[in-house]
């Protein structure tokens, strides 16, 4: 007998990689990946900024680890993240408050 577990994998594939944010340090880093978080098919957040990088400028870096499961091909799912996180409004106003660069490390994807 099939178990449920089994045709869960095989219907959705759940994939791994690391997302290099730049953002405005007035901007708070909880509220940021919790609106990532909210993305559909996102499943964790963890943040994996090195410890000895150096913040300077106006800009805070931030190196995530995201989670996500997808039925389609996996670089599909992550342009929809980088649209829906950066979409704008009618006023130019960018979804997530405070991202201002969002690059995927293409080498980091991996399936789970």
């Amino acid at each position: 007998m099939i178990s449920l577990k089994n045709i869960l994998y095989e219907v959705l594939n759940n994939y791994s990689v690391e997302v290099d944010l730049f953002v405005d340090n007035t901007a708070s880093t909880y509220d940021i990946t919790n609106e990532i978080r909210a993305l559909k098919g996102v499943t964790i957040v963890t943040i994996i900024t090195p410890d000895d990088y150096s913040q300077t400028g106006g800009d805070e870096y931030i190196r995530l680890r995201i989670k996500f499961v997808t039925r389609d091909d996996a670089n599909e799912m992550l342009q929809q993240f980088l649209d829906s996180a950066l979409a704008k409004d009618d006023k130019d106003t960018i979804r997530i408050q405070g991202i201002k660069s969002m690059k995927y490390r293409e080498e980091t994807l991996k399936r789970l």
